[in-house]
């Protein structure tokens, strides 16, 4: 008895360590900062800032801040460092960055080559998988050099028995195995979804290929569930890593991925007293209840609009240009590109009309994910009519991504009330590639962002996870430098912003879009205190360094964020995931 006496007595004191070790930061009623620089994107940059009770009391000189301060006050010297509102990400995906994350990489981030690739796709098909499935995540053949699409053969001996996907790297579409078709029951005769193809060869066969999200999304249909709570987990996990990026609000624009009530997820996640981050979300057309209409934006996990896909991406040939793509190597041999290609409109005018007008009117904001002109055009028209209609005052309603958005429809889009947010990341990581998709001369107004603040418009910037990697400086840094990745010219340098204009657009101006603005989104007295503090500040560094600066802590409502992987509440979603196995 005396051996288990001690047996229990240590695995007492484990558990009580590990409860210790894995407690958030103490809650502080009251903090001062000082000693650095103190952006406050309104009112220039300051080095004393008083938080008491969750909100801001002070900007402005230490002296002057400081006598504000109770002897209470916790202290925290910014040793040269600087401190900024907590960024704001206007448009990602965190189901499915988490969800990607958890697949076989197959990304041009990782894989230089379409060996390195295959080989990944059959180490993986030789090993064990959740569910049985072997999902892969990041096929590009704009970032790999020589990434030739795989064949419908070529898949089926990889994975014989097996559902085998790959999904792109912009998610607008998926190559199957025969497994995997016959497993979501796709047929030969399984008609087309809207705005999405099951495409076909000449004899009216099946070649594998999946294209754009409600042709994805029925590929998936029957896929294997994670398991209770997996969910939850991944998903925490993910908020977490938003948080290690500087990120304080993220505003899930489309709740793209498998499991049921998405929106409950993100609800329940981040009205957990320790969230990582805030969010919103844009509903897909079917995550939107029936009836009433938007939640207020301060509720967490709130639904505050609805999310829709007019085109597809550059890089598979799915975006609505005014003009065919350019007629190249890069087009014709490796994205199979007929010459004279026109990416297609997934919504015809009146059938797009009835159903933005429905959510127009139930008091929701519409974001639409456009790249190509014809695909804004569409929008646009469709806005103005509704306007017309049922005109309501200070929408907001959303352009998305705008690759290459005119100067006349960036004017217009402003005549309509309406804003826009920028993928600028296509600049870095494709800008070198440009010239032979779309040609010089559209290269060179390649995403306008100055153009869309010349015509008056709130923009934000946004890098669309897991399309690209979250890397918030790395975004802020290709809005103002404009230069790729690879060795290439900067593309359409006329379009830079200021180191300023660009913060404000991942800040206070995104704050805008999603009615934050008067909460947060700036270092303000009576405003939540959203922090985030970096190693350096992006406003004074040489701008080909602001991708190095570092995220050292954020702050939510005055409460510093525990960032960790290991918290309380991963430990206990992990605890419910496993008993739920059992």
């Amino acid at each position: 008895m005396g051996f288990v006496r001690k047996a229990a007595a240590a695995l007492i004191i484990v558990a009580v360590g590990l409860y210790i070790w894995l407690a958030p930061p103490a809650p502080q009623d009251e903090t001062l900062f000082y000693g650095g620089d103190v952006v406050t994107v309104t009112d220039g940059t300051q080095n004393t800032l008083l938080v008491r009770h969750g909100r801001i009391v002070a900007v402005g000189d230490y002296d002057t801040v400081a006598a504000q301060a109770s002897g209470s006050a916790k202290r925290i010297n910014l040793k040269g460092r600087a401190l900024l509102p907590g960024l704001i990400e206007p448009h990602t995906h965190p189901v499915a960055t988490a969800q990607f994350g958890a697949t076989v990489d197959v990304s041009g981030f990782t894989h230089s080559s379409r060996a390195s690739i295959m080989a990944a796709l059959e180490e993986a098909a030789d090993g064990f998988t959740a569910g049985g499935w072997i999902l892969a995540f990041g096929w590009d053949p704009v970032m790999v050099d020589d990434l030739e699409p795989p064949t419908l053969k070529e898949l089926d001996a990889i994975a014989p028995e097996r559902p085998l996907v790959i999904l792109t790297q912009m998610m607008h579409d998926a190559y199957a195995n025969s497994a995997a078709l016959k497993a979501a029951g796709i047929t030969e005769t399984t008609p087309n979804p809207m705005g999405g193809e099951f495409i076909k060869d000449t004899d009216g066969n099946l070649t594998g290929v999946v294209r754009e999200v409600s042709a994805i999304k029925a590929l998936f249909e029957n896929a294997p569930k994670p398991p209770v709570g997996a969910n939850e987990l991944l998903v925490n996990l993910q908020l977490g890593a938003y948080a290690r990026a500087g990120f304080t609000t993220i505003a899930a624009a489309g709740l793209v991925g498998s499991g049921d009530d998405m929106p409950g997820l993100m609800k329940r996640l981040t009205a957990d007293a320790n969230a990582p981050v805030q969010a919103v979300t844009y509903g897909l057309p079917h995550q939107i209840p029936a009836s009433g209409g938007p939640e207020a934006s301060l509720t967490p996990g709130a639904i505050i609009g609805v999310k829709f896909w007019m085109d597809g991406s550059p890089y598979a040939g799915g975006a609505a240009f005014a003009e065919p793509y350019e007629t190249t190597d890069l087009t014709t041999e490796r994205l199979h590109l007929e010459p004279g290609h026109m990416g297609a409109l997934n919504h015809e005018l009146e059938t797009f009309r009835k159903v933005f007008e429905t959510y127009h009117k139930r008091g929701f904001q519409v974001a639409v994910h456009v790249q190509g002109e014809r695909a804004v055009d569409r929008v646009l028209d469709v806005v103005e009519s509704v306007l017309a209609a049922h005109p309501r005052a200070d929408h907001r309603h959303r352009l998305e991504h705008n690759a290459l958005i005119a100067r006349e429809q960036l004017q217009r889009a402003a005549r309509l009330g309406m804003t826009t947010s920028f993928f600028v990341d296509h600049v870095t990581f494709y800008g070198h590639r440009l010239p032979e998709l779309v040609g010089d001369a559209r290269t060179a107004r390649y995403m306008p962002t100055r153009s869309a603040l010349d015509a008056g418009l709130r923009i934000s910037l946004h890098s669309d996870n897991p399309a690209t990697p979250i890397g918030p400086m790395r975004t802020l840094g290709a809005a103002v430098t404009r230069q790729p990745r690879r060795d290439a010219p900067k593309v359409a340098p006329d379009q830079a912003l200021t180191p300023l204009e660009a913060l404000r657009a991942m800040t206070l101006d995104a704050a805008w879009q999603l009615g934050l603005a008067e909460d947060r989104g700036s270092l303000e007295a009576g405003k939540a205190a959203d922090l985030v503090l970096m190693s350096e500040n992006p406003l004074t560094v040489a701008p080909a360094r602001i991708e190095d600066i570092k995220v050292e802590a954020t702050w939510i409502a005055g409460r510093r964020v525990d960032a960790r992987k290991t918290t309380r509440t991963n430990a206990g979603l992990l605890w419910d995931m496993l008993m739920g196995m059992l």
